[in-house]
């Protein structure tokens, strides 16, 4: 899998004024087309948009220090259900990584381009669809767990014993599949910007989204076919139905946790809807 140094400096940006208005997005489409004669070939600027999304997700791999000591240095009261504080632990890293989910869809390129009300339309969905592609990046094959960024593993026990266990078990096939896929970094990054950009209910310039996507979705393609393999085809198929199981087990999540509103953080009810 492919590392980044969240040290170095961004890469510059791309240029994406092909998708600023409807009458010049027909531009877009060439936006990472290059002048390679070779149609398999990954262009300068699919090279540097990929080298830019991984930076970004490195760099908003992990929370901060300071917010994970909080949360590894809570200590249930006496008296307290050991079940609840596990429930606190899991929720409160769910909300740090949704916190750098937002913060990382902040930075992909285009996002600046939309509306503001479209960028919030897109938070709100994506969030918990590219929270489970950043779980799935986590999977622990030998332990059949999540490892957050506490190191700590989370297994179906762990989740069943916080009472968030009723959609685990389809969490961890996810996980399971993208791990015998052998997902390397650069195809979670662009996955994750294909996610951010999908077609949302209430998105008001769904034009310029689906533009949008359909950069990364070219980007993901020309960066699966440039590997020289007879079955890059079939794998650039099964990278894209991830997405429908993505929206089903955000769905879910969300379903899930609704019951709980009154338990969670301000920030994952707004974000997520979960007000009853």
């Amino acid at each position: 899998m492919e590392q980044n140094n969240p040290t170095n400096y961004p890469p510059r940006c791309i240029n994406t004024t092909g998708v600023t208005d409807q009458s010049s997005v027909a531009g877009s489409s060439t936006m990472m087309s290059g002048s390679s004669s070779n149609p398999r070939a990954v262009t300068d600027d699919q090279k540097e948009l990929i080298h830019k999304l991984v930076y970004y997700q490195t760099l908003y791999e992990h929370p901060s220090n300071e917010d994970l000591a909080r949360i590894t240095d809570y200590q249930p009261s006496e008296g307290d259900d050991p079940s609840d504080a596990e429930f606190r632990h899991i929720i409160e890293m769910t909300r740090l990584t949704v916190q750098l989910v937002v913060e990382f869809a902040k930075n992909l390129e285009g996002f600046d381009k939309l509306l503001r009300e479209d960028q919030i339309t897109l938070l709100k969905a994506c969030s918990s669809e590219v929270m489970m592609l950043r779980m799935a990046r986590k999977y622990d094959v030998q332990t059949d767990s999540i490892v957050f960024a506490n190191n700590q593993p989370y297994t179906k026990e762990s989740y069943n014993f916080a009472g968030l266990g009723d959609d685990i078990e389809s969490l961890l096939r996810f996980c399971r599949y993208m791990d015998s896929m052998k997902v390397n970094n650069g195809e979670y990054a662009l996955l994750t910007a294909i996610v951010t950009f999908s077609e949302r209910p209430g998105v008001l310039e769904g034009w310029k989204v689906k533009k949008i996507q359909e950069v990364y979705m070219a980007t993901l393609k020309a960066y699966v076919n440039s590997r020289i393999d007879p079955d890059n085809d079939i794998r650039y198929a099964n990278l894209l139905s991830v997405l429908t199981v993505l929206r089903s087990l955000g769905d879910q999540n969300k379903n899930t946790l609704k019951p709980k509103n009154e338990k969670l953080p301000p920030f994952l009810v707004e974000i997520w809807d979960l007000l009853a």
